[in-house]
């Protein structure tokens, strides 16, 4: 057989298992096609194909049977539990098996096609639980929390008494996502402004300072317990007053809370002036390219002067400031 033969065969053939993929699952058509295009994110797909092709074929579609039994939207399971589910193994999803890595590129598939052009295939274990938490799957219950203070819940529409002693009482609470999916309202204590940092810092500097105003830290990039406990609150009626680092990442961050909540949400401190007043010397340069997500109206100038000097600009610079128009949002409210 000529080498040309040869391609041509290997084609034939590709095209046929395609073609019996896309019969068997044709509501994975989506998918399927993408594979067909043969980018760089599925080489490690045909890799498998080549070693293969009806082991592949067999993972494919059970991994399409888990994409199409996820949770409803709005509801959450635990990735064991939805793997038991599934397979009848509660680990199947979670340890690195062919079916889980081509139920991961599903998801990043179709985030894509759903808006998302700038997300890439997760590398991290913080980027997976970030897509696995999109479609409502979570590992791990009690590390995944966001923390908060003079917040009012409910359970089953009554008060929680927790969270009611923690306002009588001045306290914090780190609230883990276990906790969270008991909880049916979240509110502030005063007003309708939740005051939200991402720099635990800060945010503890704020909590020092006003022990009595609603404060929502979360910690960075935010988790699913950050992403359930800001959703109970917009429901509530409250909007959500956003800070944080002015760098790539926390524009990144804060693009993320605009596009969700819209109207809900307001962009604070995180403007042209803010950032000009305290600029570092830390060279942003090689981080760049990830602003090129963003999309909020309210960031693009800021983005453009930050693309243009190339430097951070941090929160803890800002303090005094958060705190004087804090103070006098609160002093309103009397």
């Amino acid at each position: 057989m000529s080498k040309m033969e040869k391609q041509v065969k290997e084609q034939q053939e590709e095209e046929a298992f395609l073609v019996t993929l896309k019969n068997e699952i044709p509501d994975a058509e989506w998918w399927i096609t993408h594979i067909e295009e043969k980018t760089s994110d599925t080489r490690w797909i045909w890799s498998q194909y080549k070693q293969n092709p009806s082991f592949l074929k067999e993972q494919i579609v059970l991994a399409y049977r888990g994409f199409s039994k996820l949770p409803r939207e709005g509801q959450y399971e635990r990735l064991p539990f939805f793997s038991q589910r599934i397979t009848g193994n509660p680990h199947f999803f979670d340890n690195n098996e062919l079916a889980e890595r081509l139920l991961h590129h599903m998801m990043f598939v179709d985030q894509v096609r759903k808006g998302n052009p700038d997300l890439t295939m997760p590398r991290t274990t913080e980027e997976l639980n970030d897509l696995l938490a999109l479609y409502g799957l979570y590992r791990d219950d009690l590390w995944n929390f966001v923390t908060c203070q003079q917040l009012y819940a409910s359970i089953d529409g009554s008060s929680h008494p927790v969270w009611e002693a923690a306002v009588k009482s001045k306290t914090v609470l780190n609230v883990p996502m276990k906790e969270l999916l008991k909880i049916d309202k979240v509110w502030p204590v005063k007003g309708n402004r939740v005051w939200v940092v991402e720099n635990s810092g800060v945010s503890s500097a704020l909590m020092d300072r006003l022990p009595t105003v609603p404060v929502v830290c979360t910690h960075g990039q935010v988790r699913m317990a950050g992403w359930r406990l800001l959703d109970l609150l917009v429901e509530s009626g409250a909007t959500i007053y956003y800070s944080g680092d002015m760098d790539p990442e926390g524009l990144v961050i804060a693009d993320k809370i605009k596009q969700r909540y819209k109207e809900k949400a307001v962009l604070w401190k995180m403007d042209v002036a803010s950032y000009e007043k305290n600029l570092s010397n830390e060279d942003i340069s090689e981080r760049l390219s990830k602003v090129d997500a963003v999309q909020s109206e309210e960031l693009i100038e800021l983005k453009e002067q930050m693309r243009f000097r190339k430097l951070a600009s941090y929160q803890e610079a800002l303090v005094s400031e958060l705190v004087q128009e804090i103070e006098g949002y609160v002093q309103d409210l009397k």
